[in-house]
């Protein structure tokens, strides 16, 4: 209900501005003219963008308003988004240890130590 008063005064904007989401959505019309900026700057087939965010991170709404599994409020947990949508997650740990391994095994070949 405040939304719609916000609306009425020009405050906000309803609609539905992000494709994937149910109801009707609201933004500052600043938000609103930065998301078709942001359309239009992309052609097609144009390279896209990742973002890695802490799973911490007051954005992490993956398995909450976003499509996907939740991934855990957890400092060492991260979200990596393409274009705005969540395409893998993890724990930072795991990717750490997945590292060394490879580090180790590349050693092993290097020095032939079987």
């Amino acid at each position: 209900m405040q939304y719609r008063r916000m609306e009425l005064r020009g405050e906000v904007r309803g609609g539905r501005f992000v494709s994937g989401f149910i109801g009707e959505q609201f933004a500052l019309p600043e938000a609103v003219e930065s998301l078709r900026a942001m359309r239009k700057a992309r052609p097609a087939g144009g390279p896209s963008q990742e973002v890695r965010i802490s799973g911490a991170d007051p954005l992490n709404l993956v398995g909450i308003i976003l499509p996907g599994p939740r991934v855990p409020s957890v400092a060492s947990n991260y979200v990596v988004f393409r274009d705005g949508l969540p395409v893998r997650s993890g724990a930072a740990r795991e990717a750490d240890s997945t590292e060394r391994a490879a580090r180790e095994a590349i050693r092993l070949v290097e020095g032939k130590i079987f």
